[in-house]
């Protein structure tokens, strides 16, 4: 006796029918009664009840629900690495999905003198059920905290079921870490809701719980729907097949087997188009692969309460039962998936062809798994970076236009029965009959992109000086090569546009950082390259982050690009918070090595956390690397999400030609060129640089050596005066100043004296401090005997 029902969908038997289409699964009013007891339990004894039902149900005693971090971290490091391996590339899938779901806020003038706007706010907290029982679901850690992260949530709080050591399962704790939720607790079933919605002792109440669970949990979301918001109600997994004769029977099979081994209640169908044959195969093969199957009993109990292999006439009939049987899961195993998919409405997600596993979107493909059931895809959606954010609108009208809408306003409040609101209206109408006319179209302000409103140009605050310490180029002078271009340029730099992308440049780049030419970018200075980055690599709302204090204009750069920036206050010491970085789950991370303005390097072991661990693209800015003695170039040549950015404008002494680079795998490379648009180098400037690069190393070599020295001696004398520095590896010393004093009024101080140098207030970790480029030692002697008169 086959395992699995078989018949016609034209035809199928009431029995049959109510199988497939009353899948909200059964003892729903035990289930009820028991969730209300648990609820009020909670809710009345908080942390006392959730402890007993640890030892009732999971057979274990609770010293303490939450996890601490380090047994979280501990056991990040004690997974199987490949296991580790795939959670971060699912978590990168994952992430970017998601931050392509952010949405933009948007104004628009409706109406002349009528401005509406929309902004998307993060919610301040979210739990995320991992569920526990017959397996692990670290999967649904991952597909709970991400998009939560993504979309900028304060506090993610993840629960799932504690094991026979008090803690949920290794795996489920290190994709906590990977994904990068703040607290977790060992707490389970439907008492995990309760205390996510009520609040207990020791769990803060979050504003919206998401994530799978048995019908236990779904009915404590349900019945705390109110008190909470929630993703969508939902039950044991179902798929949905849809095969034709271009379909292989033992990948039917195989989809069909694997969505049943999740529960005994989940329902696993398949839809056969005009191919009797086919339908013969699949079951054939679903009873050769099923006593392979570890979980058979589980898989056994579920095809025969809720399988069915089908039989449909034409396509037109399967996809109208596939839209009447609305599934979690709708695979088209047919030879032109694309051709129906606009014909699809009502579906969790859809796989599109045979290679499309069900499987891949459980774990790794980046959609979100946590999809609607029990034919609920005809109402909700699946899980999204939109369910962790809610929209404020704005409104804003002009007196003018205030005259235009209060008749028609009052008119409909009036109709309403509402006359307060009429009165309302009339008072702003009076703009009217005071003659306030709107203006002329031609005199009107034109509409401003709504991410500008509030941008300022970018000013370094450089004025003319007798020396000018504040900019951190090259003081020696111009490299002799360079010099010799730029005396007797030849006409042609000057009178023929330059090359597209400047690929001879590129070349001599390549050249002298022994890497292909297809890794190298260049354009007008670094700034011009870090701007490509984020055009190519946010979408709007997407996150910026970066370790402050650190290059000013990389958030001017940000908020230009429609992006989010984020900013993460260095560790004691400045050193970078890797794992606040992590967290942030932002499309571009940003770290200035050696850091401007400190002159900081931080430590490789960093840098290659982040690399391995980050869910969006690294740029390592290294505009100071030459006077470090060391670089990360190998670190971008061997990952697919290092982009290291470069200049010709420091040690090259080259500012003022407008020359920066970055080194990248060719594929970001590439994408980075897309965004950064042709002609960006000029021709004399371009060939200024190759002979340069090809001519004046040991020049730029000596140089290095000479600032290398001085930075060393202005250290300590500066430090002999009471101004101690950071200290730095870069060409620059940032020099903390009195408090009495402050950085401004040094700044002021010095530049009466005709030096200039740079003023950094109010610094996080540091105060105000006061940065000096270091340039031939007469010049750090004028600058010494300047402060010391401040």
């Amino acid at each position: 006796m086959s395992v699995i029902a078989t018949g016609c969908i034209e035809s199928l038997t009431p029995s049959l029918r109510a199988a497939l289409f009353e899948r909200a699964g059964s003892n729903a009013v035990d289930v009820e009664v028991a969730v209300r007891g648990i609820i009020e339990d909670v809710r009345n004894r908080g942390d006392t009840a959730l402890r007993a039902m640890a030892e009732s149900f999971d057979g274990v005693v609770l010293e303490q629900l939450e996890v601490p971090r380090k047994v979280c971290e501990d056991a990040l490091a004690s997974i199987d690495p490949a296991v580790r391996a795939a959670l971060q590339y699912a978590a990168n899938s994952i992430a970017t999905f998601h931050r392509a779901q952010m949405p933009a806020d948007f104004e628009i003038e409706v109406q002349p003198g009528v401005r509406l706007g929309r902004r998307a706010e993060p919610l301040d907290s979210v739990g995320v059920y991992a569920p526990g029982g017959r397996a692990a679901y670290p999967s649904s850690v991952l597909m709970g905290v991400i998009p939560a992260r993504v979309a900028g949530v304060l506090d993610v709080i993840v629960c799932s079921p504690p094991g026979a050591d008090g803690f949920p399962s290794p795996v489920v704790l290190a994709a906590c870490v990977i994904a990068g939720a703040h607290r977790v607790f060992a707490v389970g079933g439907a008492g995990a809701v309760a205390a996510l919605a009520l609040g207990t002792e020791s769990i803060p109440a979050v504003a919206r719980v998401i994530g799978p669970g048995n019908a236990y949990v779904m009915e404590a979301k349900r019945q705390l729907t109110g008190v909470i918001a929630i993703d969508s109600p939902a039950g044991p997994s179902e798929v949905l097949i849809i095969a034709d004769t271009s379909a292989d029977p033992e990948l039917i099979a195989a989809e069909l087997i694997a969505q049943a081994e999740h529960d005994p209640d989940a329902a696993a169908v398949a839809v056969i188009i005009d191919a009797p044959a086919l339908r013969i195969a699949v079951l054939a093969q679903i009873e050769r692969l099923l006593p392979l199957q570890p979980r058979q009993d589980i898989i056994r109990m579920s095809l025969s309460t809720r399988g069915a292999l089908l039989d449909a006439q034409t396509l037109d009939a399967a996809l109208a039962f596939a839209e009447e049987y609305a599934p979690e899961h709708l695979s088209l195993m047919i030879e032109a998936p694309r051709a129906a998919l606009p014909r699809v409405r009502r579906a969790g997600t859809i796989f599109l062809g045979a290679s499309s596993s069900v499987a891949f979107g459980d774990y790794v493909t980046g959609a979100n798994h946590v999809l609607p059931t029990n034919r609920l895809a005809r109402s909700y959606s699946g899980l999204s970076t939109l369910d962790f954010l809610r929209f404020a609108t704005y409104q804003e009208v002009s007196a003018f236009a205030a005259a235009d809408l209060a008749a028609p306003a009052r008119v409909l409040a009036n109709a309403e029965g509402l006359p307060a609101h009429a009165y309302a209206a009339e008072l702003r109408g009076g703009a009217g009959d005071m003659g306030d006319a709107m203006p002329a179209s031609s005199s009107r302000t034109p509409r401003l992109r709504t991410a500008y409103r509030d941008i300022r140009p970018y000013e370094p605050g450089r004025s003319p000086c007798a020396v000018d310490l504040s900019d951190n180029t090259n003081l020696h002078g111009i490299p002799p090569a360079a010099a010799n271009v730029l005396a007797a340029p030849a006409p042609a730099l000057v009178t023929r546009y330059p090359t597209v992308y400047g690929r001879d440049l590129t070349a001599a780049l390549a050249e002298r950082h022994g890497v292909p030419a297809a890794s190298i970018v260049n354009g007008c200075g670094s700034d011009d390259i870090l701007d490509a980055i984020m055009r190519a690599f946010c979408d709007p709302s997407d996150a910026v982050a970066f370790a402050t204090p650190t290059f000013g204009v990389v958030d001017l750069f940000a908020r230009m690009n429609s992006a989010r920036s984020i900013t993460v206050p260095h560790l004691p010491g400045h050193a970078l918070d890797v794992q606040r970085l992590v967290a942030a789950s932002a499309a571009v991370t940003y770290v200035c090595r050696p850091n401007n303005p400190t002159g900081i390097v931080y430590e490789r072991g960093a840098i290659d956390l982040l690399a391995a661990s980050l869910h969006g693209v690294l740029v390592i800015d290294e505009a100071y690397a030459d006077y470090a003695g060391e670089d990360v170039i190998d670190l971008a040549m061997s990952s697919e999400r290092v982009i290291v950015v470069r200049t010709l404008s420091k040690a090259f002494g080259l500012a003022g030609l407008r020359i920066g680079y970055a080194v990248a795998s060719p594929r970001l490379a590439l994408e980075v060129e897309k965004a950064r648009g042709p002609y960006k180098v000029g021709g004399l400037a371009e060939a200024a640089a190759i002979a340069a690069l090809r001519h004046d190393r040991s020049w730029v070599d000596a140089h290095v050596g000479e600032v290398l020295l001085n930075r060393d001696r202005l250290f300590t004398a500066l430090a002999a005066m009471g101004f101690p520095p950071i200290p730095s590896a870069a060409n620059f010393l940032l020099v903390p100043v009195p408090v009495e004093l402050g950085a401004v009024e040094v700044v002021a101080r010095l530049r009466r004296q005709g030096i200039a140098v740079r003023a950094f207030p109010d610094l996080p970790g540091i105060g105000d401090a006061i940065r000096v480029t270091i340039g031939p030692w007469p010049l750090m002697e004028r600058f010494m005997t300047a402060l010391a008169t401040v």
